[in-house]
């Protein structure tokens, strides 16, 4: 508004200024040339100032009829508060609304300089930029159980939808809608979910009621952009419950792990027994194989030599003739003769040399 002040006084006295220098320039200076002569015609004992009639700084028709001037002056003032009307400068974030005679225009001014109509119209700043409204209230979820919380919505009024607003709650739109809307869709929405969903679906919750609030503002062209929860408060039992249920969690979590550790090691047990066991069945195994391969390389052994012992056997069998196991028995014969033989001699195959 100051700047609209501003801008209507710089005009105005431009305007006062121009229609003074086209209405009494030439007049007034041809005035002062007048005086200027005078005082060099009668010296310096001529003082203009101390002149009561013909001063060359107000017009003849002034000091001639002063409540002309007076109107003149008047007129001036109405000239420059009514070029100051005109003017209306819309800030950033708004629009304008233009009220003719209390009646509401069905039009949306820009940001920026506006013109209007003097004295029968007015332009109404409507904000559309992002605002703010906080409620603290009581609700009950699904299992009855009270829950105190502050919320947060961030919203803004529609800029296509300003003189709506205006003509329906000027901008007064906090306590008339916003508040209300917000406290009862806040309700329907909590009793929907249990207490302990409000603390662990607490995004579901959030989703859920910022679409409810917009179905339920949209038609008055009021959007919402977020809801945020600032807490949850719950009852005193409430909370003691909680407490004792998540401590009721981690004793059992603790005995469960525990439960899982005694598990584990026994089956480690289990495993170890088991390696064990193999491993003392791959050793026996391991042994009476290598009893196996022996006795079956001993047996490979003596197998052989007997093959070997009777092929030479064999061999020495098919190749011997009487000479030759004459010369055998010969070989291993000590030169004794036995005490007793019996039979001849040519039986015994015994040969004797006589040579001296």
């Amino acid at each position: 508004m100051d700047l609209d002040i501003s801008i209507g006084l710089i005009i105005g006295v431009v305007i006062v200024f121009v229609f003074i220098y086209f209405r009494f320039g030439n007049e007034l200076r041809g005035r002062a040339r007048l005086r200027l002569e005078r005082k060099k015609q009668f010296g310096d004992e001529y003082d203009r100032f101390q002149d009561t009639h013909n001063n060359p700084f107000i017009p003849d028709f002034i000091e001639k009829n002063p409540g002309r001037g007076v109107v003149y002056i008047i007129i001036a003032l109405f000239l420059l508060i009514t070029v100051v009307d005109c003017i209306h400068s819309v800030p950033p974030g708004h629009r304008g609304v233009v009220v003719t005679f209390g009646k509401v225009k069905e039009v949306n001014l820009g940001e920026g300089l506006q013109l209007k109509l003097p004295f029968i119209q007015e332009i109404v700043d409507m904000k559309v930029m992002l605002e703010k409204e906080e409620v603290h209230e009581s609700a009950a979820s699904s299992d009855l159980q009270e829950i105190t919380t502050t919320l947060t919505v961030h919203f803004n009024i529609m800029p296509s939808h300003a003189w709506e607003v205006y003509q329906t709650m000027r901008q007064d739109y906090h306590g008339l809608l916003l508040r209300p809307v917000i406290q009862e869709d806040l309700k329907a929405t909590t009793a929907k979910f249990t207490a302990e969903q409000l603390v662990t679906t607490r995004a579901a919750l959030v989703l859920e009621l910022t679409e409810k609030l917009r179905k339920s503002l949209a038609p008055y062209g009021i959007y919402i952009q977020t809801v945020n929860f600032v807490d949850f408060q719950f009852s005193a039992a409430f909370s003691s419950a909680i407490e004792a249920k998540v401590t009721a969690e981690q004793d059992a979590l603790q005995a469960k792990n525990v439960l899982v550790r005694i598990e584990y090691e026994a089956q480690q047990k289990v495993i170890q027994a088991e390696a064990d066991r193999n491993a003392t069945i791959i050793a026996a195994e391991g042994d009476a194989r290598r009893v196996e391969i022996a006795a079956l390389a001993e047996a490979f052994r003596v197998t052989t030599e007997a093959n070997a012992t009777a092929e030479a056997i064999l061999m020495i069998t098919s190749q011997m003739t009487p000479e030759y196991a004459q010369y055998l028995h010969l070989m291993q014969w000590d030169g004794k003769y036995p005490s007793t033989m019996l039979g001849s001699l040519e039986d015994l195959g015994v040969i004797i040399d006589t040579t001296p």
